[in-house]
């Protein structure tokens, strides 16, 4: 599984139709529930043309009628894609439709290359905004065999899980939609709902003040009004943010040595996650000679069963300072990023629109790391089989770096962005190739092969 731009996804010649969720005006009604202190957030700020998404080949005959069906059961299960908001003063008003009330409309636009597919439909995604109506787009591209679908979403109704969630989902909802399954039995689903999460989290955002002590870790995180960058990937000279980031992705660990490290985090007491990030701090450590690597690490706020499978933003930021002071043994290494990881874990279920708010700050993550296992997503053994692949737009070049590392039965793919300069595409590159270099090392040291014995 990897994590790219639209542009990086092979499509092929052939009919190209775009798919829009729609229903009639007066379907809508209001609804209570607030936004999270996050979304509020985003819809500041933000960028125009963002989204998030994912694509995959479905090699079964295409049935134009059959696949409606299928992407209205999905639309329809997941209330966070029936919501919308409205300015109501200065705050936001949420709406809901109905699961009843929606359909989807297709858009035929003709036979075309694969290349003006790409642009057609990455043009097509990028009119979703978070503030109107649908937050949700799809197309398909009808080839010699099968057919792609994709789907491109503002991410306040999306995150990463959701999106991986898609693949699985929709292929079993076409299959019964050409089996001939009823529209209301194809879009029962026993699953929680993000807008209920939503209010719930904001809720405990709002008891948050400025002694709580999860504003604490983030002021002594924050020290100096600032997330920490990547070290020496900031060009002297920022490029023009009218220019696109960088954008790349690799497979950076064979599916063997992702097993093995596996093993030796758990005769450890800890999982991959530790183990990955490590190698990561070491290489770090070996390009810039700093003994610290402090980042931001999003990790997933589903604590209720009811919403592992639900569509949604269930996703918090856990600040993470790994300080590996005189440590060489690669076991201590993967203890102390653990210790980083388990420091900040508490920050997780807190908004961060909120602490920002109370501490009066304007600051965005500028160094992110993601780690995604997605071996246990349902339908994720048929991945290869569809070419999935989780998508998200191209990005302003600003002074970050986003790294996503995805742990799937292929292995590990790093997909990264970054600030649109020779300089930052440099240092990126040469942090996931020293990555690649400390995988290997650290399992081929004995105390690493003694552990995973």
């Amino acid at each position: 599984m990897e994590y790219t731009e639209l542009s990086d996804y092979p499509l092929p010649d052939g009919a190209v139709t775009t798919w829009s969720p729609v229903c009639d005006a007066e379907s809508w009604t209001d609804d209570d529930r607030r936004l999270t202190h996050d979304h509020e957030a985003h819809l500041a700020s933000a960028a125009a043309g963002s989204w998030i998404g994912s694509v995959l080949r479905i090699p079964l005959r295409h049935d134009a009628g059959a696949l409606r069906r299928a992407l209205r059961a999905w639309v329809a299960r997941h209330e966070a894609l029936r919501t919308t908001v409205s300015r109501d003063g200065e705050s936001w008003r949420r709406h809901l439709v109905a699961e009843d009330a929606v359909d989807v409309e297709p858009q035929p636009r003709g036979e075309l290359t694969g290349a003006a597919a790409h642009d057609l439909i990455a043009e097509f995604f990028a009119g979703v905004t978070p503030d109107r109506w649908p937050h949700c787009r799809f197309a398909t591209v009808v080839g010699d065999d099968g057919f792609v679908l994709a789907f491109g979403a503002d991410h306040s109704v999306m995150d990463a899980y959701s999106q991986l969630l898609f693949f699985g989902e929709i292929v079993e909802l076409y299959e019964r939609a050409l089996a001939g399954d009823h529209d209301g039995e194809m879009a029962a689903l026993d699953v929680g709902s993000h807008v209920d999460h939503s209010a719930a989290a904001r809720s405990l955002s709002e008891v948050v003040d400025a002694e709580h002590p999860v504003v604490a870790h983030w002021r002594e995180f924050l020290r100096d009004g600032e997330f920490p960058a990547m070290q020496g990937a900031s060009p002297q000279v920022p490029a023009p943010p009218e220019l696109p980031q960088h954008s790349l992705s690799r497979w950076a660990v064979r599916p063997a040595d992702a097993e093995r490290m596996e093993r030796v985090c758990s005769n450890l007491g800890t999982g991959p996650q530790s183990g990955v990030l490590a190698a990561l701090a070491l290489a770090m450590r070996e390009r810039t000679g700093s003994e610290r690597l402090r980042f931001v690490l999003p990790m997933h706020t589903r604590s209720d069963r009811r919403h592992a499978g639900a569509v949604g933003w269930y996703v918090g930021l856990c600040p993470v300072d790994v300080d590996l002071g005189g440590v060489t043994d690669f076991a201590e290494v993967v203890a102390r990023t653990r210790a980083g990881i388990s420091a900040g874990r508490g920050c997780v279920k807190t908004s961060f629109a909120r602490v920002a708010e109370i501490l009066e700050l304007d600051a965005e993550p500028r160094f992110v790391m993601s780690y995604v296992d997605v071996r246990k997503v349902p339908g994720a053994e048929r991945w290869p089989e569809w070419n999935a692949r989780a998508l998200r737009s191209p990005e302003p070049s600003r002074d970050e770096v986003y790294l996503w590392l995805v742990h799937s039965e292929e292995g590990i793919s790093v997909s990264a962005r970054c600030g649109r300069s020779e300089h930052s595409l440099l240092a990126v590159e040469g942090l996931i190739t020293g990555f690649e270099k400390k995988f290997t090392e650290v399992l081929g040291a004995p105390e690493a092969l003694e552990v995973g014995a």
